[in-house]
């Protein structure tokens, strides 16, 4: 009797000190950083002249077969190749060094998902908004060193001392994870915007502990799951 009185006394004793420990293992994180923005599909599609997205940068969304990699890139990139790196998982930093207030009337367009390339290539001759480059070989995609010509001018803000001190504070996320993308961008709300696939959030200057929290949220958690060296 004494042994089980002792064994009784043990598993209540266990019980005590491991269930709250579990409870607090399980209660609920708090609310993911940025904002949740609708998903807007991922057909592929060569030109995007005439496709409405709903935020700026957009988050999802017809876009084009190639995709950017990972780096600090040096020029406009249109949104149909970063939306692809979006879809599979990066995390896009986007600034502006001219640190513009714009109000944008989104509105949603309806698009189905699917994520099956065009057999027609169509270019509507915007800047920005057709594919340039074609694919070849096993990965359809761009770095820094092999980016598309440019297309549109940064503006001189963009040369200055200033503009190049932010882009090395932000270049310091690239080492650190494998799918971060450092972007210019001109007419943004504010002069740093972080994009995932259907999550934004706009910054008003570098802060460290809101980009990696952003980062570590959403990083490599797109809809499309790939390998890439």
């Amino acid at each position: 009797m004494k042994i089980t009185t002792n064994w009784i006394y043990g598993l209540i004793t266990v019980a005590v000190l491991v269930v709250p420990a579990y409870l607090l293992s399980k209660k609920p994180e708090g609310p993911l950083p940025g904002q949740e923005i609708a998903d807007l599909g991922r057909d592929h599609v060569t030109d995007i002249a005439d496709v409405t997205y709903n935020s700026d940068p957009p988050t999802s969304g017809p876009h084009f077969p190639m995709w950017a990699k990972k780096g600090v890139y040096d020029r406009l990139i249109s949104d149909g190749y970063l939306i692809h790196s979006l879809e599979h998982g990066y995390v896009i930093i986007s600034y502006d060094c001219t640190k513009p207030t714009v109000s944008y009337p989104w509105n949603v367009s309806n698009v189905s998902a699917h994520d099956e390339p065009t057999t027609e290539s169509t270019d509507s001759g915007q800047l920005l908004k057709h594919m340039k480059l074609v694919p070849t070989g096993e990965m359809a995609a761009f770095t820094p060193e092999t980016a598309p010509d440019v297309e549109v001018e940064l503006p001189d803000e963009f040369k200055s001392e200033s503009c190049k001190s932010l882009v090395n504070k932000l270049s310091e996320f690239v080492p650190q994870f494998e799918r971060i993308l450092i972007v210019p961008r001109i007419n943004m709300e504010t002069p740093i915007t972080l994009t995932a696939w259907n999550r934004i959030e706009k910054l008003e200057s570098v802060d460290n502990d809101k980009i990696l929290e952003f980062i570590k949220a959403f990083h490599n958690k797109g809809p499309e799951k790939t390998v890439e060296n």
